[in-house]
């Protein structure tokens, strides 16, 4: 089985299952996640961001940012939030995003929680709807489950600032969540209510093939031409990871008007420059998928799937110059400004990627 981004999310990055970090993945110990060097910042993280933000536009609106309390995340509390601030808020956001995107740039942001299989997804949610009230240019979506009932879901929309959902596949009801159907973890009647509010939901994609697997495709060609209104956002550009996965799928869905992609943790550029070339500048937008932003390491794509490396999972030869990772929200950075450069984008394609697609999307007014 390969390493996941959620493994890669949930345990910290640890060493590839080897019999040692099995047990200690078993065991819920805090493991390696601060040893790694998450949510630090390094001189080498210092440099590559002072290089990458004289690329940015001045401003910047994050649409895909993860906000929690660890006391809601159930227990054993996952090691990537737990080796960081008890209580990861807007002011969190900021202070650590800031360093690799700039403080001065981060307008607002797109925030909802951390999915968790055993946390408190009503606390979750009423964390969010307390945060996303602290600063004008924020906006929520709802961690929506299977099982959730839908007037409560209904309750979290009296704040105009709650625009969506996120599903997340791990509250499937079975045993193989990676598995799952769209429509095993997202109820039809979310698509219903963000159809009728022009709403968004935050798709992160299962299945082995992603973008690229039949099913998943039959399902978001379905559901979005039955819902029209309803706003798509293909998480991690289609969770294309694995590059390839997203490329030779982009050309069956680009009539659907209503799908959109973020580059979020994606750190290569192919998939981006796929989607810009294929969709269209107007329909990719930049995500930092904090706290994830602040994990040490990189995803690459690897023969026919895709793989997360970290300080612990890097190979070099003895009399290699030294290797130095960085944070993950600085190599997706960097994949998003590189396929900039290399599509020769204009300055309103940039800021347009980085600022205005969001706020028309999410029906912003500009600062």
């Amino acid at each position: 089985m390969p390493f996941t981004r959620r493994a890669f999310f949930r345990k910290g990055a640890l060493s590839a299952l080897g019999t040692t970090g099995a047990a200690t993945l078993a065991a819920g110990q805090p493991g390696d996640a601060a040893e790694d060097g998450n949510w630090t910042f390094s001189d080498v993280d210092a440099s590559l961001a002072a290089e990458i933000q004289q690329q940015l536009p001045d401003r910047l609106f994050d649409i895909h940012a993860h906000l929690y309390r660890n006391s809601d995340l159930g227990l054993p509390c996952p090691e990537l939030p737990g080796a960081g601030p008890d209580r990861t808020d807007v002011d969190a956001w900021r202070l650590h995003l800031g360093k690799v995107a700039g403080a001065q740039r981060l307008a607002g942001g797109l925030f909802f929680p951390y999915p968790v299989k055993n946390g408190d997804v009503d606390a979750g949610n009423d964390f969010l709807l307390e945060q996303v009230g602290r600063t004008e240019m924020a906006r929520g979506l709802i961690v929506v489950t299977p099982d959730m009932d839908r007037a409560k879901a209904e309750s979290y929309f009296q704040n105009p600032r709650i625009i969506g959902f996120k599903p997340y596949h791990i509250y499937a009801p079975r045993e193989q969540t990676f598995d799952a159907a769209l429509e095993e973890y997202i109820p039809e009647w979310a698509w219903e209510m963000a159809h009728a509010r022009e709403g968004i939901i935050v798709l992160h994609l299962v299945r082995q093939a992603a973008l690229s697997d039949p099913e998943n495709q039959r399902s978001i060609r379905n559901l979005c031409t039955k819902y029209p209104k309803a706003n798509l956002v293909l998480a991690h550009a289609g969770r294309g990871f694995h590059a390839p996965n997203t490329i030779r799928a982009l050309p069956a869905l680009k009539d659907l008007a209503n799908v959109y992609f973020d580059t979020s943790a994606v750190c290569e550029p192919d998939a981006l420059m796929a989607i810009v070339k294929i969709f269209g500048p107007q329909r990719l937008l930049w995500g930092s998928d904090f706290p994830v932003s602040q994990q040490r390491g990189k995803c690459v794509t690897v023969g026919d799937a895709f793989s997360w490396i970290c300080p612990r999972r890097i190979d070099v030869y003895p009399d290699a110059p030294v290797c130095n990772p960085t944070l993950v929200g600085l190599e997706s950075l960097r994949a998003a400004v590189l396929m900039a450069s290399l599509l020769d984008l204009s300055k309103q394609d940039r800021e347009d990627l980085f600022y205005n697609n969001a706020l028309r999307l999410l029906r912003m007014q500009d600062a």
